[in-house]
C-alpha cells in the first residue's frame, strides 16, 4: 500500500438527464487495439511508457449549471440553506468523463495527432519519418514509438496537465507487462 486516498464526490446518481447534463459518453480503447499496439511494440522493439493525469476530472470546465449541498463536516451553519455552485467538473458527475475527454482530445489534435477511425482513443503522429502512438484510457496514457518523440511528448503533456510519469508500462487494465530486449511478457 503506497498511500490512502479520500475523494469528495458529487452524488451524480441524483442527476437528471436533460436537466443536469446532456452528454456523458466518453470512449475508451478497445482491448483489440491494446493487444495490437502491444504486439506492434514488441515487433518494432519499442519501449512502452505509461503516464497518469492527476485529478483529470477536476480541471475541466463544465457547460451545465451544477449545484451541490455543502459537504458533511464542512457546513457553514450561518448559511445552512446555501449550496455550492460548481464551475468545473467533479468526481461523481456524469458529465465529468466527457468534459475530460473533450479537453484531452482537443489537446492532441491541436498538436497535430491523427485519431484512428477504428478507435477514438488511439492517436498517432509522424514527425520527420518517426512515429509516436498514444493510447488514452480515461486518465492513463501509454506512449510508444520513437524514444525522442516520447520524451518530447512527455514534457509537453507535463506543461499542460499535472502528470505522473510512471516510467515503462508494467500494469495496465489488469495486465501485467514485462518489457525486455527480446519482446514482451503479458500476464
Amino acid at each position: 500500500m503506497e498511500k490512502y486516498k479520500a475523494r469528495f464526490v458529487a452524488r451524480g446518481f441524483s442527476r437528471i438527464e436533460g436537466i443536469d447534463y446532456e452528454e456523458t459518453f466518453a470512449p475508451v480503447p478497445r482491448y483489440s487495439s491494446i493487444r495490437t499496439i502491444l504486439s506492434l511494440s514488441a515487433q518494432m522493439g519499442w519501449h512502452i511508457h505509461h503516464m497518469d493525469v492527476k485529478t483529470a476530472f477536476l480541471n475541466r470546465v463544465i457547460e451545465e449549471e451544477v449545484y451541490i449541498e455543502q459537504p458533511e463536516g464542512f457546513e457553514v451553519f450561518s448559511s445552512e440553506s446555501h449550496v455550492c455552485g460548481l464551475k468545473r467538473a467533479f468526481y461523481g458527475l456524469k458529465q465529468a468523463p466527457r468534459a475530460w475527454y473533450t479537453c484531452i482530445d482537443s489537446y492532441f489534435t491541436g498538436l497535430g495527432f491523427s485519431k484512428s477511425e477504428a478507435d477514438l482513443n488511439l492517436y498517432q503522429i509522424v514527425v520527420e519519418g518517426k512515429l509516436l502512438i498514444i493510447v488514452l484510457y480515461v486518465d492513463d496514457l501509454i506512449l510508444m514509438g520513437d524514444e525522442l518523440l516520447i520524451l518530447s511528448c512527455k514534457k509537453d503533456l507535463a506543461t499542460e496537465f499535472e502528470m505522473k510519469d510512471l516510467g515503462l508500462l508494467h500494469y495496465f487494465l489488469g495486465l501485467e507487462i514485462w518489457q525486455h530486449s527480446g519482446g514482451l511478457f503479458v500476464s
